[in-house]
């Protein structure tokens, strides 16, 4: 009961992330098939900013992913000191959850099918 407990929950888990680096791999991808221009009629305003009239952690963010997609770093460090960072985590993770899932497609079909012989998923 316990492993059958523990299996779904590694499974969920699993299937979470890969949804979450999915978004992330998109986010990654957009400065390459899409002109800024166009992306940014679907940015809202940033609210902090208008609010506050203060910049937030993330103003300037999509700008400066497109200045690392073009390989300007110095462009992207002055748009946001973050975005580096952020875009090398969010690489990194696309790169872990690829190497993962190829891993794991064996395991997940395992888990899969003792779920499914378990009635779990019926």
């Amino acid at each position: 009961m316990w492993q059958s407990r523990r299996s779904e929950l590694t499974l969920v888990g699993l299937f979470v992330w890969y949804i979450l680096s999915i978004g992330v791999f998109i986010i990654l991808l957009l400065p390459f098939l899409m002109p800024q221009h166009q992306l940014a009629q679907f940015i809202p305003e940033c609210s902090w900013q208008s609010q506050f009239h203060k910049p937030c952690a993330f103003c300037g963010m999509s700008t400066a992913f497109y200045a690392i997609s073009r390989g300007d770093f110095s462009q992207a460090h002055r748009l946001n000191p973050l975005s580096l960072y952020i875009y090398f985590i969010f690489l990194l993770n696309t790169l872990c959850a690829a190497i993962t899932l190829k891993r794991n497609t064996r395991f997940i079909k395992n888990i899969g099918t003792a779920l499914h012989n378990d009635n779990v998923l019926s």
